[in-house]
């Protein structure tokens, strides 16, 4: 899929899924871990948006840095600045939804409603995808879904293990 900006540039999905996904997982990871911890939600929520922002910045480089050294990218002609400012938002985007909760509610159900979101936003990320590349919906929400939360659910261990001393 693609998304026309007024400048013709398009808007790829698998920027939008890398840095989208990248950070909403890595900063869900992160909260979950503190929050395993007996962290408080102000500290959540600084380290988050730490975390997220850092995220995002790496991820735009990373696209950056990476489509440069693709030789054959390169001869494309492709506006490699542009994706990787499309990663880095999406990133940035990615790593903001774990948060909002924490913005509004207490630790426990905003840690809740921040699974509940990223879950949802994950799985849309596997039917955008289907619906681009083909295939079915279901499996691919189901996909991305998974290995989002598996990786979240990282976090949460090591902050439990960590966390109870």
């Amino acid at each position: 899929m693609e998304i026309n900006t007024p400048n013709r540039k398009k808007i790829e999905l698998r920027d939008v899924i890398l840095g989208g996904q990248d950070g909403l997982v890595n900063v869900l990871g992160l909260s979950l871990g503190l929050f395993a911890a007996h962290t408080t939600g102000r500290i959540i929520i600084i380290a988050a948006l730490a975390a997220g922002f850092s995220e995002a910045f790496s991820m735009g480089a990373v696209a950056y840095t990476s489509a440069s050294a693709d030789k054959n990218r390169l001869s494309e002609k492709t506006p490699i600045l542009f994706d990787a400012v499309v990663v880095g938002v999406a990133a940035l985007i990615g790593a903001v939804i774990p948060i909002i909760p924490l913005l509004f509610l207490s630790e426990t159900p905003a840690i809740i409603a921040a699974i509940i979101i990223g879950a949802i936003v994950l799985y849309s990320f596997g039917i955008s995808k289907a619906k681009t590349v083909g295939g079915s919906a279901w499996r691919s929400g189901v996909q991305i879904l998974l290995i989002g939360l598996i990786s979240a659910f990282a976090g949460f261990l090591i902050g439990w293990i960590l966390g109870v001393a």
